[in-house]
């Protein structure tokens, strides 16, 4: 009985990400990963992650790259970024990346002000918070 009502859950929180109004200006920032899903099922969590995604966004174009946080609140670029366009197709928020002769795209399921949930046609689901600045005080 403890399944079914927790499938029923998953469920009803996924028909809730549908074809929701993105907006794009709350994806501008740091993410931290959270956890990855496929299929229902939970593949790996990220208790602390040493690496966070920092999205920038202006007129449906943006970069994407990997930064490592420091203890003294600042971040350490990493060589991988990557360029994209996000766009709206069939009630869905796409992001279209360029990895030079390479296009690949991901989809937005969820967006608000302290979670995002990005999609591929995997079937991955990839969960991230904000990320918050570690404190030391």
């Amino acid at each position: 009985m403890k399944k079914i009502i927790l499938f029923i859950c998953i469920g009803l929180n996924f028909s809730c990400f549908e074809k929701q109004e993105i907006d794009i200006s709350l994806l501008d920032g740091y993410w931290e990963i959270q956890s990855v899903k496929q299929d229902n099922k939970l593949l790996k969590t990220y208790p602390f992650s040493g690496i966070i995604d920092y999205f920038e966004v202006e007129n449906g174009k943006g970069l994407r790259k990997k930064v490592m946080p420091k203890i003294d609140g600042k971040f350490e670029t990493s060589l991988h970024k990557i360029n994209f366009n996000i766009s709206q197709k069939n009630g869905e928020t796409i992001i279209e990346y360029f990895d030079k002769n390479n296009i690949f795209t991901e989809t937005i399921v969820k967006l608000d002000s302290t979670e995002l949930f990005i999609t591929n046609k995997e079937n991955y689901i990839y969960h991230y918070r904000v990320y918050e600045k570690l404190n030391f005080d």
